[in-house]
Order: structure tokens, then C-alpha cells, then sequence
């Protein structure tokens, strides 16, 4: 009975805490005996865990809260990865580190993101060119009427619908200067509505930039994508190394380019920290720079991943975010 009613009580705690548990909060717990980390067994909860190493069931809010790739309380599984504490002293590669913002709660931290580009390290997959159109303008958007010129015209039907892009600048490393492959840019998409003997006659379906005529075609992408956080498997740095569009300063909700990839061991929903070391109103050189302790800018979530390189979304900026900014993915994060 009593075991029962224990149980009753943590539910009832749980829908509470879910409902007013903050968007953001900071998190810094240590102990002498307590591990960073702890792999769930089986018949665990959180409940449970947090009475065990907190000697405080009611600290479970707390513990979800540094693990957003739990998006249910109730439910955790043999095997799951729960970070119990984030160690005051953590060092990398870069040097110290400031104390870290995390986001609270899979919920929040999810995005729906547009697809608009990504670095090239292989040229798409060409299938055509948005040669004409009717319209008398230069820029084309959505409903606008367009004629293809298919690379295989004979496979082209009514129905398909395709991406149309264009590629952009060569994308240089910031810090090492090695060319990491070349911006493409996704422009919108196409649907064929007819065929004749030269051209495919279609639609302009959707627009995310301005379309022009010259505007290269390739499958159809996946284009409106919801991405939830996940976990992140190991430490990481990496490195800005480019934006989707041509400013110099990046904000909440920019995409922006990262030098690291799927075979870095990135995955979509990984989540960085954007660090810097300066002193925005003094003009230091690097050296000068390199001495100051690194202060957290913002997060990127990543939303598409290449071989090397990723494409990013920034989910939150205290300031604004530049080119050769550092990054940093923490492990279970």
C-alpha cells in the first residue's frame, strides 16, 4: 500500500514539474562518490536513481532537465545514458570552460526546420536547369509558372517535383584555411504539370529564396523537417565556418556551417555550444585573445548532416555569432 502510494505521489509530482519546469536553467551539481554519468538498468526510474546517489527523490526534475534526450519522465529504458552532474571543472582542448547554459526539456528544444542549404563535398545530382519563364520579372516565386530543361527529358511526368538550387562560394576553413566543399543554396521547388518535346512545363510549389531563371534542379529534398535533441554520443569541438546567407553576424534561427560531420561521429540533433575568447571592444591580436577565458555566445542544434561538415541551426544567441566561432558538443548532452 504504501509503495503504491509512493508511486502515485511521483506521478503526480512529475505532471506537476513537467507543466512549470523553467525553459532554461543552470545546472551544477558535484560530490565527492557521485559518478558523472549512470547507465539505466533494468526497473530503474528517475525516482529511484535520484533517492539512490541524491539520497532525494524530489531532485528527478533536475536530472531531466540535463538530459533532453528523455522526452518522457515516466519512461526510461535499460541501456539510457543519464548525466547526474556537470563537473564545475571541466577542461578541453581550448582550456577552461565557462559554466554552461542548458536547455531544459525535449519539448523546447525542438525545431522545425526549413532545409535551405548545406556544403557540397560532391556536386548534387544534377537533373536539369529552370530555363524559362512567362513571367516577366527576373525573380520567380511560388505559382509562378516555369519551363524545365531535363537532362532526360523521356523520364520527366507529371507529378515530379524537384529542388531547385544554386551553388555559391567555395567554403575555406577559418582557422586551418582547407577548402571544405562548396555552399549550396536551396532555392524552392518545382512541380511538372506537362511535357512536350522541349520543355517541362511546371509550377513553382514552394519558394525559400528567389528563384531565377538558370537555377539548377536535383531530387526533390526533404525540406520541412522536425528535429528533436539527441544525445550527444561523444566530446567534440569544431568550429563556424560559414553561414546561409551572406551576413556577418548570426543569430537565433540563422543556419548556419560546421566543420564537423557524420563521420565525426555528428548526428541530426546534436547539440553544440558556441564559445569565444575576446574582448569585443579592444582590437587584440590572437595571442592577446587566446589568454581570456571562453564565454558561451549561444547553442546550435544540428539539423543535416555531410561526411565532414553539418548544417546547424542556432537556437539560441546571448550575442551574435561569427564565422571561426568555437564549438563545443558535450558528451550525454
Amino acid at each position: 500500500m504504501q509503495a503504491r502510494l509512493m508511486s502515485l505521489l511521483a506521478a503526480v509530482a512529475i505532471m506537476f514539474a513537467a507543466q512549470s519546469a523553467p525553459a532554461q536553467k543552470l545546472i551544477s551539481m558535484s560530490g565527492d562518490d557521485l559518478p558523472e554519468e549512470y547507465v539505466v538498468e533494468p526497473g530503474d526510474t528517475l525516482w529511484d536513481i535520484c533517492n539512490e546517489f541524491f539520497q532525494d527523490p524530489w531532485a528527478w526534475p533536475t536530472v531531466w532537465a540535463m538530459n533532453p534526450h528523455v522526452t518522457n519522465p515516466h519512461w526510461i529504458y535499460p541501456g539510457d545514458v543519464l548525466r547526474l552532474y556537470v563537473p564545475p571543472t571541466a577542461e578541453s582542448v581550448a582550456g577552461g570552460l565557462p559554466t554552461l547554459t542548458y536547455v531544459v526539456g525535449s519539448q523546447q528544444a525542438s525545431q522545425v526546420n526549413l532545409s535551405e542549404g548545406y556544403i557540397a563535398e560532391e556536386p548534387p545530382e544534377r537533373v536539369g536547369v529552370l530555363s524559362r519563364s512567362p513571367k516577366d520579372k527576373r525573380y520567380l516565386a511560388e505559382r509562378d509558372v516555369v519551363y524545365l530543361k531535363m537532362d532526360e527529358l523521356d523520364k520527366a511526368r507529371p507529378g515530379q517535383r524537384f529542388s531547385t538550387y544554386r551553388v555559391l562560394n567555395d567554403v575555406v576553413h577559418p582557422a586551418t584555411g582547407d577548402e571544405l566543399g562548396r555552399k549550396v543554396l536551396v532555392t524552392g521547388v518545382v512541380r511538372i504539370t506537362e511535357v512536350d518535346e522541349h520543355f517541362a512545363r511546371a509550377i513553382i510549389d514552394d519558394s525559400f529564396f528567389e528563384i531565377e531563371r538558370g537555377d539548377l534542379l536535383m531530387p526533390e529534398r526533404k525540406h520541412n523537417v522536425r528535429v528533436a535533441p539527441k544525445q550527444n554520443l561523444i566530446d567534440l569541438e569544431g568550429y563556424v565556418v560559414d553561414d546561409l546567407r551572406p551576413i556577418v553576424e548570426m543569430g537565433t534561427f540563422n543556419v548556419v556551417f560546421i566543420d564537423r560531420g557524420e563521420k565525426d561521429g555528428v548526428q541530426v540533433g546534436n547539440r553544440l555550444f558556441v564559445l569565444r575568447r575576446s574582448d569585443d571592444y579592444l582590437d587584440l591580436d590572437d595571442e592577446a585573445q587566446g589568454r581570456l577565458p571562453a564565454e558561451q555566445l549561444g547553442e546550435l542544434m544540428v539539423v543535416e548532416t555531410q561526411d565532414r561538415t553539418a548544417t546547424a541551426l542556432v537556437t539560441r544567441a546571448a550575442q551574435e555569432i561569427h564565422r571561426g566561432d568555437r564549438l563545443l558538443m558535450e558528451r550525454s548532452y
